[in-house]
């Protein structure tokens, strides 16, 4: 994983370098262009999304903002500039709506984890829980059958919540100003409205259209341009600017 962010980044290195520039010159909308022109390359990194993050935010766009910052947390789960960035542009976020889980209610460690570190790390354990368990006759006066199936166990566990967190639901950022949610995939009643900045997630698309929901239950159809996708490896959507 952190061999292929790497030779994914060297794809947009000069687009990147780019964007630095122009970024210590003070030229935002030039640094924007270089970090997306990296992007586009396909350079995936959690940094590159966290400096266009960055001047996103200094732009106004808010929504961007947090989607990118969100994206770089996929990659990058325990970066804490980003989640301090992320949970100060959510304050003025309209809708109180809170940011879908990404770990499973009953593996609460996997918010620190990647899906793939979840189930490398995992699978680690219960081979090593194994291996004890096979070597008690080489040394029976310790207790290596009870401290194997413990570490066996662990590891059962923690691999299932890196297979959970990679079948979960994808989350999304709303990034029209105000779009209003719909009981139908061609219209139908009205649900609710969203605003922009609001974490939702994505339970279904068809037809340019996206199935969110959110978390006290509620779901409806929204149009899916009006919604970024936290996945660090779709292509960053475009926005306006949001008054600060």
């Amino acid at each position: 994983m952190i061999l292929f962010v790497t030779l994914a980044l060297a794809a947009g290195e000069a687009e990147f370098a780019a964007a630095n520039t122009a970024l210590g010159a003070g030229d935002l909308a030039g640094a924007e262009k270089g970090y997306r022109d990296a992007l586009a390359a396909g350079a995936v990194d959690a940094d590159l999304y966290y400096d266009l993050g960055n001047v996103l935010f200094r732009e106004h766009k808010r929504a961007q903002a947090i989607l990118a910052w969100r994206r770089a947390l996929v990659l990058a789960p325990r970066d804490p500039d980003a989640e301090a960035n992320l949970d100060f542009a959510r304050r003025d976020v309209v809708d109180d709506v809170k940011a879908p889980d990404p770990a499973p209610a009953w593996a609460p460690w996997q918010a620190e984890l990647t899906s793939d570190e979840g189930q490398w790390i995992g699978g680690l354990l219960a081979g090593a829980g194994l291996l004890a368990v096979a070597l008690r006759r080489r040394w029976p006066n310790l207790p290596l059958t009870g401290v194997g199936l413990v570490t066996a166990g662990m590891g059962v566990a923690v691999g299932l919540g890196g297979i959970a967190e990679s079948t979960m639901p994808p989350a999304a950022v709303v990034l029209a100003e105000s779009v209003t949610a719909r009981s139908d995939l061609g219209g139908g009643l009205d649900l609710f409205t969203l605003h922009s900045g609001a974490e939702v997630q994505v339970l279904e698309g068809s037809a340019g259209q996206l199935l969110v929901g959110l978390e006290d239950g509620r779901k409806g159809w929204i149009p899916e341009a009006d919604a970024g996708r936290v996945d660090p490896w779709a292509p960053m959507p475009g926005g306006a600017a949001i008054a600060p």
